[in-house]
């Protein structure tokens, strides 16, 4: 590799060179991505501070609910599609039941099988939620991606998400 080819792909980190040396391009894009998440998500969450409505992170846990049949999850499934661990499932339904947006109900064939079931507050909180989420994300994405980019963009996403779930 020539050294003008190294030097532009090179980071510097407080005035020394990277730890991680020259990064690939996928490093690079992994990177962006993670950098693009919590900037979107930060400007969410201080949208929806701004409405003194609660954190994205119960936004997505309703929004999770409400889309399942019966407006029910299994916790597993929901700690999945939150991508968040059991333990830090558990703190965040224990707040949403406590406000009274979410309850726990238990399978009627399984008693180990617990889900996290939307109550009608919970609904009404999702719907005062939904516009301030929807705006920032056409500000961040609408605004700078267009459909087809948008549809490419997942496809893609998908599939680095579905080989790394499978360990491939």
């Amino acid at each position: 590799m020539s050294d003008s080819s190294t030097a532009s792909t090179e980071r510097v980190i407080g005035g020394k060179p990277n730890p991680l040396g020259t990064c690939s391009p996928h490093h690079q894009a992994w990177r962006s991505l993670a950098r693009t998440h919590a900037a979107v998500s930060g400007r969410m969450q201080e949208a929806l501070a701004a409405a003194e409505l609660p954190p994205l992170a119960w936004f997505e846990m309703l929004a999770a609910i409400a889309a399942a049949d019966g407006e029910r999850m299994k916790m597993g499934d929901l700690a999945e599609a939150l991508v968040i661990t059991r333990g830090g499932l558990t703190k965040l339904v224990d707040r949403l039941v406590k406000a009274g947006l979410i309850e726990r109900t238990f399978c009627e064939t399984d008693r180990r099988v617990s889900y996290a079931t939307l109550l009608p507050a919970g609904a009404e909180l999702l719907e005062e939620m939904v516009p301030v989420v929807s705006t920032e994300l056409d500000l961040a994405f609408a605004a700078r991606l267009s459909e087809s980019q948008a549809d490419e963009l997942r496809a893609t996403l998908d599939a680095v998400r579905g080989t790394a779930c499978s360990g491939e």
